[in-house]
């Protein structure tokens, strides 16, 4: 539900003296993909390799000896063993690694946080093309971002400002797995987490599915932890009880921020209400004008409404198609 750290897309630098020829041979056979070197990254995900073609080959590639990027969905392991057995492999003279990348979760402070990891890991700090064109195959390059990292991160989503560590991979990689909440928690001070509880209530009963909904938008945001859930009563009234279904939530976020996020998802899109999302910080009830500033609306329904937009602006595709057929089933619950 919460991702702290994850590989960025690999580098392969190629070595031709053909390489218009071997363009149009890596698009015919790889659907590889042509980009302008400022935007390869944009378009690469974890499982994509970035190529780069160059005349010469150098220990250290600067950046602007880069004469064509290129990216193929293949992983490199993947795209080396199908290049080797094919007419391609006589048009590269040499293959090797860029620098690896690694992009971590950041909140709050993002220098602080990249200032300490240079304290205890060493490394030097400056910006992606220095550091690239400084790098080499036993170079490995931390990125911050204060995005979720369950999709792409573009370049400008990044801090602007890199660290780079020389050595085995491997080993940086363990360590930064190791200590990435000390990290994380550096950049918002070290101050606790916010341990709440969101009670669900729904009169038509429909409970896994406001549960499934709930749960898909604090996954694709990245918002926290779940740390358990069970059926309770709760008394709106004098002598009257309901059912309510409660989940447990641990995050960084302001509990305000959780409460007005979810007071979006209690409306569909033309304005219904659907289901009651109560959030408790310290046994007590934020109420949704809580999370009222001067810019927002000052109705329940208006503020809802507005949330909701913004929250979904956020999203992905896939989870927007996700909720909509959670609240297509959410409706066919009230008439069946």
């Amino acid at each position: 539900m919460f991702s702290l750290i994850r590989t960025g897309p690999r580098i392969l630098l190629l070595k031709s003296n053909q390489i218009e020829v071997l363009t149009i041979f890596l698009k015919n056979h790889f659907n590889a993909t042509s980009f302008d070197l400022d935007i390869a990254f944009d378009n690469a995900n974890e499982s994509n390799t970035i190529l780069y073609l160059l005349e010469e080959l150098y220990e250290t590639v600067p950046f602007l000896d880069v004469k064509t990027a290129m990216i193929v969905e293949d992983d490199p392991l993947t795209f080396m063993c199908k290049l080797y057995a094919s007419d391609g492999n006589s048009m590269i003279s040499n293959i090797r690694t860029a620098p690896h990348i690694l992009i971590m979760r950041a909140i709050g402070n993002l220098s602080a946080m990249l200032t300490l990891m240079q304290t205890e890991m060493g490394g030097e700090i400056g910006e992606f093309k220095h550091i690239l064109d400084s790098g080499n195959d036993q170079t490995t390059i931390v990125a911050l971002t204060d995005r979720p990292l369950n999709r792409n991160i573009t370049y400008q989503e990044l801090h602007p400002y890199f660290l780079r560590l020389d050595g085995n991979y491997y080993h940086h990689l363990k360590e930064l797995r190791m200590h990435a909440l000390s990290y994380l928690n550096c950049g918002i001070g070290n101050k606790d987490w916010n341990e709440m509880e969101i009670r669900i209530y729904d009169r038509y009963g429909a409970y896994s599915l406001h549960y499934d909904r709930l749960l898909e938008v604090l996954e694709e945001l990245e918002l926290g932890i779940v740390l358990g859930e069970s059926w309770s009563k709760d008394y709106p009234r004098f002598l009257m009880s309901i059912e309510v279904y409660r989940v447990r939530f641990f995050s960084f976020t302001d509990p305000k921020t959780i409460k007005y996020i979810l007071l979006g998802l209690e409306y569909l899109e033309d304005g219904t209400r659907i289901v009651d999302y109560d959030v408790y910080y310290n046994r007590k009830k934020i109420d949704w004008n809580d999370t009222i500033t001067k810019e927002s609306p000052k109705t329940r329904h208006q503020l809802g409404t507005v949330s909701r937009t913004a929250t979904y602006s956020k999203l992905s595709d896939q989870a927007k198609d996700t909720l909509s057929q959670l609240e297509e089933d959410i409706i066919k619950s009230r008439t069946s």
